[in-house]
């Protein structure tokens, strides 16, 4: 028993990594509604700041838990969240003053943090065969150091006064089909079984590769093929979404509908996204791709994986029955409207509303505190003894 107790993370790490996501997020909703930040420091503030903070600490929750093994080197997570908030701070601040140069070196701390990342991930996995979810997570990581690796290319291409069109457009493509893709995937189809009770995991080493030979043949695409680049995308995203859509035939309606509703609405972005590409709108292509497809994904699975894990660390200090369920941690009614709120927010992006947009989004953020705040303060109720003595 201590050692399946073992292979469960200590919940400060990835609780870190979501508290400083979380601080991001509503800074950057602030930002772009009392303010005009420039659209790639607010662009990189939402995906490093938010996505991929928040995506980073909960791989370190999610590889040891499913793999069934201790997550190693412990100390250095905080190491990389350190590297990881200071590089962003630095690309947006980068940006903001037009500066590549400080862009590139914020970039390089990132860098370094995700290998730090890849390093962890690696020694804790060494020895293990991980299930496809885990080695799909560990996986998504080269893609993250692939993308990394172009941006501060094209961040040294501006600099030397180089055209970037295919840099750029290679640097959005590898992290959003290649990181987020196999990421997405991975984690849906393990906390579809967890949470919904349908068992779709066997198709995990398909999806997840389906997705990264996705996004390679796009990449291939972008040099020789370009008005096909979105043809492999799109398949991929239909097969995820097709696969979704068995689980909404088949799923037990008695279980919380939220996870599978975040996972469908996340599929339908990345579809859509791959359709904005194929007409030729690159903008809206990027607000459903971000917003829809990797933005749902986040906010629906931060309701699922920060109850879980805070339910774990409390049934060991209190035993399950002196703590609410893990269903009662989550409100559903809440969940549907923090949905509801995002998605109007991401409509009233893609149509240009800024300002509108921002407040949508700032009443979905206030929302997901709320929620995510529940765990950490609910009590379970208790059962009045009658006078008798009976029970």
């Amino acid at each position: 028993m201590k050692e399946r107790a073992s292979t469960v993370p200590p919940p400060q790490i990835p609780l870190a990594f979501v508290a400083t996501a979380l601080l991001w997020l509503g800074v950057l909703i602030l930002w772009s509604l009392f303010g005009a930040p420039p659209p790639l420091a607010a662009l990189h503030a939402l995906i490093l700041g938010f996505f991929l903070t928040t995506a980073m600490g909960l791989i370190y929750q999610f590889i040891p838990v499913v793999a069934m093994t201790p997550l190693r080197m412990q100390p250095l997570c905080y190491l990389h969240l350190a590297l990881a908030t200071i590089g962003t701070a630095t690309i947006v601040a980068g940006f903001v003053r037009g500066d590549f140069f400080v862009v590139r070196n914020g970039g390089t701390l990132f860098l370094i943090g995700v290998l730090l990342q890849a390093s962890i991930v690696a020694t804790t996995l060494r020895g293990h065969r991980p299930p496809a979810p885990a080695a799909a997570a560990a996986f998504s990581l080269l893609w993250l150091l692939a993308t990394l690796s172009v941006g501060l290319w094209t961040a040294q291409r501006i600099r030397d006064g180089s055209a970037i069109g295919g840099a750029a457009f290679s640097h959005a493509l590898i992290g959003l089909a290649g990181f987020f893709g196999t990421l997405i995937v991975g984690v849906t189809l393990r906390l579809l079984r967890m949470f919904e009770r349908f068992d779709i995991e066997p198709q995990a080493p398909y999806l997840a590769g389906a997705t990264g030979l996705a996004a390679a043949l796009a990449l291939l695409a972008i040099f020789f093929a370009p008005h096909w680049v979105f043809v492999p995308l799109a398949v991929a995203a239909a097969a995820f979404v097709f696969t979704l859509a068995r689980v909404l035939r088949a799923r037990n309606p008695a279980y919380q509908r939220e996870t599978l509703a975040y996972a469908l609405v996340s599929g339908l972005g990345a579809l859509a996204s791959t359709l904005a590409l194929a007409y030729g709108d690159g903008r809206l292509a990027i607000v459903l791709a971000l917003w829809f497809f990797v933005g749902c994904a986040v906010l629906g699975y931060l309701q699922r994986i920060v109850p879980f894990l805070w339910w774990i660390a409390r049934s060991r200090r209190e035993g399950t029955r002196n703590i609410p369920t893990l269903g009662e941690m989550n409100h559903s009614a809440l969940g549907v409207a923090i949905l509801a709120l995002w998605l109007l927010a991401g409509m009233l992006l893609a149509i240009g509303q800024r300002h509108l947009a921002a407040a949508a989004a700032l009443l979905a953020w206030v929302g997901l505190l709320a929620q995510l705040a529940r765990p950490f303060l609910m009590q379970k109720r208790s059962t009045p003894i009658p006078e008798n003595g009976a029970v």
